[in-house]
């Protein structure tokens, strides 16, 4: 069982990509450099050197998911950002 941490109501979470290094694999949507995305969840990883899987949203508020059998991308991909509203 993986852990899904959601932001509560009050806090908005954002990602700002500083590495849109394609993998390994050919994905089907991905990121891009330099843009800040809002993320939906945070999941605990399966590999501890990937840090965080992220679910992210696109601006139309679409989740990106680079393939059917990846739905996250790793958290060390990006820098965070949470802003508490009020």
């Amino acid at each position: 069982m993986v852990n899904l941490i959601v932001p509560p109501k009050y806090q908005a979470m954002y990602a700002w990509c500083i590495d849109d290094t394609p993998p390994a694999f050919e994905p089907e949507a991905w990121i891009e450099q330099g843009r800040v995305y809002a993320v939906k969840h945070i999941s605990e990883p399966l590999n501890i050197s990937e840090g965080y899987a992220l679910t992210i949203l696109d601006k139309n508020g679409t989740e990106i998911h680079p393939s059917d059998s990846h739905w996250s991308f790793a958290s060390n991909r990006f820098e965070m950002f949470s802003v508490f509203l009020n």
